[in-house]
């Protein structure tokens, strides 16, 4: 921490602190003493002119005779040390992140998150009648910690601890935006060149602002860090702002530390990174940020397609439990509802580990409460009337124990505890809905996908959660599978960033709903 900063220097910045947050509770007792001599003053004031004092409303409009009156305005007392205390706070911290240099490592994202955490946040208050304002965000506006010596140093403490896989997620983050491709490491490596998108105004041929250039600087700090410096102003934006000529659509090149840019008149750009061991160096971090469950990523066979499968288990079983926020993902628009006079609908979930999507499936109480809205007993009587809320759930597992566990929850028709490839809708029967969140390492989760398209009606819906990968690798197989869900009118749709990052890994991932009849979906 003494690396960061001296812990004599936070031991002074407390004390100046400290010291300020008294001086301006001294100061409102002055501020209390004033207001009670001005008044005291108007007293004595109507004692000798009577109703021809003049009051504060009187004179309004004259500047002179409005700064006498407003000369001191008492507030709030407990307000008033709340505010200094936020402010004096507020600057401390912002003053100790600059410090420390940690912003070094920050893209945008984590920049504007800190800048979230230190900002101002006015008070709320309830009006009761009789009884005032009651304040009800205390705890908001308090949320950042006291500046103390020891508050200071576990928080940097916490900052520089994280800071590394701050610095990662920055890069894969910054990547990506720049080419979606990188949203899965394994599926598209940085390489010699990329293209930015509406670099400059077509009409006009300036430098555009915004989203292109912030991640172009995002990506000029990160190779800064990597090569042992502070990021400098002089960066390729600012060279090719200054080198840019006139204001008509043209082409130029621009050389930096890092890039060579050469831009178009079509106000495309293409970017070339001139460091090659510095582009070895972000490939590597990018493969360490997004784990090992996609760093053997995509299958070696060049010509393994729908039915060369693995037959062999993914490492670790691929078992990555599904977290809630991407298990609500994976189900909204999934129909779980049945009319009363319909059969029960039939749910399968292969590869179910702990049954977080299977476990949503038994009972549509919910996913009917969430489109209708709750009513009264009398109207809930009457939906159970008209509508079936009880699926039939059956899932797959390989690992015993947690077969064992799911079967002793005793709410699926079947657990069957084997292999979901091994298995075969001769044995399992058809199923009208099939939610997964299957193995992704080596391509295993399109070998999962188009298996269980088998079990499927033929007006069944499916719906998985898959590596962002898939989408964007070049394998055989990988193209053939989204043809197939181009011909079924299926649809990939982007889980946010960091979606299973609570179980444990950073791989970006996607969602893919079909119909098996291919019918046009609104998922």
């Amino acid at each position: 921490m003494n690396a960061l900063i001296p812990r004599n220097t936070v031991e002074q910045i407390v004390a100046y602190r400290d010291a300020a947050v008294a001086a301006y509770h001294g100061a409102f007792a002055s501020i209390e003493q004033a207001d009670r001599e001005l008044k005291k003053a108007a007293s004595l004031w109507k004692a000798a002119a009577g109703d021809h004092a003049s009051s504060r409303y009187g004179e309004r409009d004259n500047h002179e005779v409005r700064a006498f009156f407003e000369a001191v305005d008492l507030p709030d007392a407990e307000q008033w040390k709340r505010t200094a205390i936020r402010l004096i706070d507020i600057s401390c911290w912002n003053y100790l992140v600059k410090m420390t240099d940690l912003e070094v490592l920050m893209d945008k994202q984590a920049k504007d998150e800190l800048r979230d955490t230190l900002k101002w946040v006015p008070e709320r208050y309830n009006h009761r009648h009789g009884d005032g304002k009651e304040l009800v965000n205390l705890d908001e506006i308090m949320g950042i910690p006291p500046v103390t010596v020891d508050n200071v140093y576990a928080t940097i403490d916490k900052w520089a601890g994280e800071s590394e896989m701050i610095f990662r997620r920055g890069i894969a983050t910054a990547f990506s935006k720049l080419d979606r491709r990188f949203r899965s490491h394994d599926g598209f490596k940085v390489g010699s060149r990329m293209i930015l998108t509406y670099a400059f105004d077509r009409d006009h041929g300036h430098v555009s602002y915004g989203g292109t250039w912030e991640t172009v600087r995002d990506i000029e700090r990160t190779f800064s860090v990597l090569d042992g410096k502070k990021p400098s102003y002089n960066s390729i934006e600012n060279v090719v702002r200054a080198e840019r000529k006139g204001f008509d659509p043209q082409q130029s090149e621009h050389h930096g530390e890092y890039f060579k840019i050469l831009a178009y008149k079509n106000g495309n750009a293409h970017l070339w990174f001139t460091r090659d061991d510095l582009v070895v160096k972000v490939n590597k971090m990018l493969a360490e940020y997004y784990g090992e469950v996609i760093g053997d990523g995509q299958t070696q066979e060049p010509d393994d397609l729908f039915r060369n499968r693995k037959t062999t288990p993914a490492r670790n079983f691929g078992f990555f439990p599904t977290p809630d926020g991407a298990a609500e993902e994976v189900l909204k628009g999934v129909p779980l509802l049945q009319p009363i006079e319909k059969p029960r609908l039939t749910v399968l979930e292969p590869s179910a580990g702990t049954g977080n999507l299977a476990r949503r499936c038994v009972s549509s109480i919910k996913d009917f409460s969430d489109h209708y809205g709750y009513g009264q007993a009398d109207r809930m009587d009457r939906w159970r009337k008209e509508y079936r809320f009880d699926n039939q759930v059956d899932c797959v597992e390989l690992q015993a124990p947690l077969a064992a566990a799911l079967q002793a929850q005793g709410i699926y028709r079947k657990v069957y505890a084997t292999d979901f490839l091994s298995l075969r809708p001769s044995v399992t029967g058809l199923y009208d809905r099939i939610v997964m969140n299957p193995p992704f390492d080596m391509e295993r989760d399109i070998d999962h996908v188009v298996h269980a398209l088998d079990f499927l009606k033929d007006d069944g819906c499916l719906a998985a959660i898959m590596s962002a990968g898939t989408e964007f690798r070049e394998t055989r197989k990988a193209i053939a599978f989204r043809a197939l869900i181009e011909k079924l009118n299926g649809s990939f749709h982007d889980l946010p960033h960091g979606s299973f990052a609570e179980v444990g890994t950073y791989v970006n991932t996607v969602t893919v709903k079909v119909w098996k009849n291919g019918r046009r979906n609104h998922f």
